[in-house]
């Protein structure tokens, strides 16, 4: 495997540890040693998703995760999934899943 794909996985397993703490894609080059705009490029062209719509693609999975088995508020599952506010993470849910969380939470508690 060569050198490049190492460190992809390293930086993918680190969001997928680490995607509900606020992640700045200075932060990743920094910490990986990585340029961010090689970095980028790069992910892409391997998981064919930028390295923010993979993070968002994980806070949604556990956010739904947290809708199905919690009782837990929007609020306090946006900020669990690291997405902040009820706000940000009602829109990305609805743009991602096409319905709100809560709507999403009645649906599967019927």
């Amino acid at each position: 495997m060569n050198r490049k794909r190492v460190e992809l996985l390293e930086v993918k397993s680190y969001l997928d540890e680490h995607y509900m703490e606020k992640i700045v894609l200075d932060d990743l080059s920094e910490r990986f040693f990585i340029n961010k705009f090689y970095m980028t490029r790069i992910f892409k062209e391997t998981y064919g998703v930028t390295i923010n719509n993979y993070l968002i693609s994980k806070r949604i999975t556990r956010s739904k995760q947290l809708l199905r088995f919690t009782d837990m508020t929007v609020d306090e599952i946006g900020n669990a999934v690291g997405m902040g506010d009820a706000n940000y993470l009602s829109r990305m849910f609805r743009k991602v899943e096409g319905s709100s969380p809560r709507e999403y939470r009645k649906k599967w508690r019927m």
